[in-house]
């Protein structure tokens, strides 16, 4: 499962019983109005989610670091949900998935210093 579909599981899981009045309280009223209780990946400014910022240039030390830049992001966005979490079950599922983050970057990063070594 990809980070898009990790967070849209967790806001599911974290408002599918909230009320009209809790989700208003929250601030999502405006999300209620166009989605209901429908998840719809956007960032936190509303904006919806779209590849059309992923990149693939053909050439593997440049899509490997695109990786590894993707999973430091990603990383780093857990960070802020953590310190934004007050639930110790959130912020454990958080705890999780920011790890998985440094072992995909890990493993990104042996496959770029193998590939660097067969293209040097």
């Amino acid at each position: 499962m990809g980070h898009v579909e990790m967070i849209a599981t967790i806001v599911h899981q974290l408002t599918k019983d909230a009320t009209l009045e809790e989700l208003k309280a929250a601030g999502l009223d405006s999300y209620y109005a166009d989605h209901k209780k429908g998840i719809y990946p956007v960032d936190s400014n509303g904006v919806p989610f779209t590849v059309t910022y992923f990149a693939s240039t053909g050439h593997v030390l440049a899509d490997i670091s695109e990786d590894m830049a993707a999973e430091m992001k990603a990383k780093a966005v857990y960070e802020n949900l953590i310190d934004l979490a007050t639930d110790p079950d959130l912020i454990n599922v958080l705890l999780f998935l920011r790890q998985r983050e440094v072992v995909h970057f890990n493993r990104f990063k042996e496959l770029y210093d193998h590939y660097k070594d067969i293209l040097d």
